[in-house]
């Protein structure tokens, strides 16, 4: 991710995140419209084989979310050692896109499953993977927590670069 600016690095992480999570929002919207309308569209009739597809995808959400998390923690220790803000910024950028990818692909198996079975849970599950997207939102205290900054790099990326102007 290329930025001239922390603060235009914040803006283009915003503008990436919100992106991503958009086409999941608008899937789920059309599609629990749908569901609620039409509820003899439904591919998937029997209650228990919707069950057991909602456990199954409840159970590789939590799988993806937790490999994730782990392997976004350690790519930012490793790029924590590196010198430069500039550098450690922009590898950390993609790291991030990557994660936030992973996360709203995660979402759009809800709507997709609400599609094909009409049950609510998988409403509620989206709801959860939505609020987990935007709790790991990248804000400057997360990215200085990631980066492990200190002094004043921390400084500038709290501030979005307005501390030395």
């Amino acid at each position: 991710m290329k930025f001239n600016s922390v603060k235009e690095y914040f803006y283009k992480l915003n503008n990436t995140g919100y992106q991503l999570m958009m086409v999941p929002l608008i899937l789920f919207t059309f599609y629990y419209a749908q569901s609620i309308i039409n509820l003899s569209g439904m591919i998937i009739l029997n209650r228990e084989i919707s069950k057991v597809l909602f456990f199954v995808l409840c159970g590789l959400s939590i799988i993806g979310l937790t490999i994730v998390q782990v392997k976004t923690k350690n790519k930012a220790n490793a790029i924590a050692r590196q010198v430069g803000l500039g550098i450690k910024l922009e590898k950390l950028g993609t790291l991030l896109t990557r994660k936030m990818l992973t996360i709203s692909i995660l979402a759009l198996l809800m709507p997709i499953a609400l599609l094909f079975t009409g049950d609510s849970y998988f409403s509620i599950a989206f709801g959860v993977l939505v609020l987990w997207f935007f709790l790991q939102w990248p804000t400057p205290r997360r990215v200085c927590r990631l980066l492990q900054l200190r002094g004043d790099e921390r400084e500038m990326v709290i501030t979005r670069g307005e501390a030395f102007k």
